[in-house]
């Protein structure tokens, strides 16, 4: 739980913000945030790069009726309040005081443990196994929270993962992809199982053949796979987007995508990477659908893309740390299991392929014109998954693929992933079950 000292912070930064209080003001936020990180690379046994950032900011923000006004300060100050109303051209700056000692969960010789194991497990898999490497994120921060309705406060904590393994034989070489991760302690993660998975995706890659060019079917695997809609398809449904123009803007109530699609972003999945009880201006963090049975029913705002759009803030307002401005961002994006068994899709399945794993790749986030990578992949021939193909993409827009999904999946997987926004990274979950859209332009080389 935040300090006394923070939450002392956040009452009397509360108590400033409503003395200072624009006139003109719509809607009001402040943080009070504590924070450690630590994040490096394992690789052969041994830290090869490592960080501990520890830190303490105070922000406030007043959203106007045609503008907003952000101020953020290291340290803890209550009087950023006071900067923000006064519309200071340069934000004060101040030493951040010590937070302390890394806490226990995060000492690196806690985690260096885990990691060891990981590697041993993934090394013990196959013997072609020649190299793993673990990027590693461990955080823990406190905040304090205030906006117009009260005063909130909240403890996260976050472990993620990823996980690279090469594997060689003969002249061959063939790399496996993972990234789990928990708000949690990294004890939340099953490392050995995880180090076997990709260690598994390394080693099936070795007989990988060339992958098919052309449009053609792709079924997706749940959890991870789920950032082809995270990216392609909800990114145009944040507020700042539809206020931009994006292509869904003004089409609420419209038929935009399969019916079997039901989206939702939904920050109270247990142990998600994209879970918290409050946003990060104090908005409770509560499910929003989306796209229900085909049909768009929700935007995700911060609170002055939702004073834009004449609607209540859905509580994604999100930031990388205080002394960044909140924008609309995404939690876990959840798409409802169907009806369909995983075996039956694969089935009625002629001719296409199976993503694995969909990796990073470039999307225009306005429209939703996308290209990923699938750098663990099958093919699906005569309805079953046969020989792997080498890395390859798929492309795309986010609107078609909405509409071209054509199957289901009845199971369901909790996978992570980071994403990037006007220079803000921050995890997010990618929830649901495998699905098939019934064309996308694969890459390739064939042979």
């Amino acid at each position: 739980m935040p300090s006394d000292s923070l939450r002392s912070v956040g009452h009397d930064l509360a108590a400033e913000m409503r003395r200072q209080r624009p006139h003109d003001c719509v809607a009001t936020s402040a943080a009070v945030q504590s924070w450690h990180r630590v994040g490096g690379r394992y690789a052969e046994g041994r830290v090869r790069d490592i960080s501990v950032q520890r830190g303490q900011a105070t922000a406030a923000r007043y959203v106007l009726r045609d503008s907003y006004r952000h101020h953020a300060v290291s340290g803890l100050d209550p009087a950023v309040a006071r900067l923000a109303a006064d519309d200071a051209r340069d934000p004060v700056s101040h030493r951040a005081p010590d937070t302390g000692p890394v806490p226990e969960w995060m000492e690196l010789s806690s985690a260096l443990g885990a990691l060891a194991e990981l590697e041993e497990s993934a090394r013990a898999f196959d013997p072609s196994v020649a190299q793993v490497v673990v990027d590693f994120e461990l955080g823990d921060q406190d905040l304090v929270l205030a906006d117009d309705a009260g005063l909130y406060d909240e403890h996260r904590l976050l472990s993620y993962l990823t996980i690279r393994v090469i594997a060689r034989r003969g002249g061959r070489v063939a790399t496996g992809f993972y990234t789990p991760g928990a708000s949690g302690p990294l004890s939340g993660i099953d490392v050995r199982a995880a180090g076997q998975e990709v260690a598994r995706r390394a080693v099936t890659g070795l007989d990988a053949r060339p992958a098919p060019v052309g449009r053609l079917p792709v079924v997706v695997a749940g959890g991870r796979g789920m950032v082809l809609l995270h990216e392609a398809c909800c990114h145009p449904l944040e507020g700042d987007e539809v206020l931009r123009g994006s292509v869904y803007a003004g089409r609420l109530g419209e038929d935009i995508a399969s019916p079997l699609v039901t989206l939702v972003d939904d920050p109270t999945v247990p142990q998600a990477v994209g879970s918290y009880t409050y946003d990060d201006e104090g908005t409770a963090g509560s499910p929003t659908t989306l796209i229900e049975n085909g049909v768009l029913t929700g935007y995700l705002t911060d609170q002055e893309s939702a004073a834009r759009l004449g609607r209540a803030s859905s509580g994604n307002g999100r930031c990388t740390t205080v002394l960044h401005p909140p924008q609309p961002r995404m939690t876990n994006t959840c798409l409802a299991a169907g009806t369909s068994s995983v075996a039956d899709i694969i089935a009625s399945t002629d001719h296409g392929i199976y993503a694995q794993h969909v990796g990073g790749g470039e999307v225009v986030e306005s429209t939703g014109e996308f290209t990923f990578r699938v750098t663990n992949g099958y093919l699906i021939e005569n309805g079953r998954i046969t020989d792997p193909i080498e890395e390859t993409t798929i492309t795309g827009t986010g609107t078609q693929v909405l509409r071209d999904i054509d199957a289901v999946a009845d199971d369901s997987t909790v996978g992570a992933a980071k994403c990037g926004k006007f220079g803000q990274w921050v995890t997010v979950g990618v929830v649901g079950p495998t699905l098939r859209v019934g064309s996308l332009l694969v890459g390739g080389t064939e042979r």
